[in-house]
């Protein structure tokens, strides 16, 4: 007659439920490590890029010091007389009128078509409203980050209204 004894096939279950239990357990713990450590961050994969729409450029880019310095152009077929170039920060409502602190605003006075300009800014538009914008000074700590988009206010030399355009989205990272 046969002995009942222990189950080989339910030993061998839990045994290959025992073993992966605890390997899980080790990279849960390790995945936690490093998600605290802010591997995993966002802001550590970001770069500085400053991505043009048509008819504009923006070129080198580099958050350096609490500065952007970018070179920005235009080849939208029709000359500047006068303009200004700034920078919104996301979550900041689109400018309808261009800053009067000098520390969010640089002037690209007369620019043609065609024509490329070194371009300096200490900082950016980071609320307030359409008409009564506010500034703040650019991140100057290394590896912070700010995002946005780079607006112009310009005048053709034909004459007109001041017009207003975003002519690039800029992802900013600190060195």
């Amino acid at each position: 007659m046969f002995k009942r004894g222990k189950n080989p096939k339910a030993q061998s279950a839990m045994e290959y439920l025992m073993t992966y239990g605890w390997a899980i357990l080790i990279i849960a713990v390790v995945l936690g490590a490093l998600f605290s450590l802010g591997v995993f961050s966002s802001g550590s994969f970001l770069g500085t890029t400053c991505i043009a729409s048509s008819g504009y450029e923006c070129i080198s880019p580099l958050l350096h010091s609490g500065n952007f310095i970018a070179t920005f152009g235009q080849s939208t077929g029709t000359n500047w007389v006068a303009g200004n170039v700034f920078f919104v920060g996301n979550g900041a409502p689109s400018p309808s009128v261009v800053p009067t602190n000098t520390l969010c605003s640089a002037q690209a006075a007369a620019l043609s078509s065609g024509q490329s300009v070194s371009l300096s800014l200490t900082g950016y538009v980071s609320g307030g409203s359409p008409t009564a914008p506010t500034c703040s000074a650019f991140p100057s700590t290394v590896g912070s980050t700010e995002a946005g988009s780079l607006w112009v206010e310009y005048q053709t030399s034909s004459g007109g209204p001041q017009l207003f355009s975003q002519v690039a989205t800029v992802t900013l990272k600190a060195s």
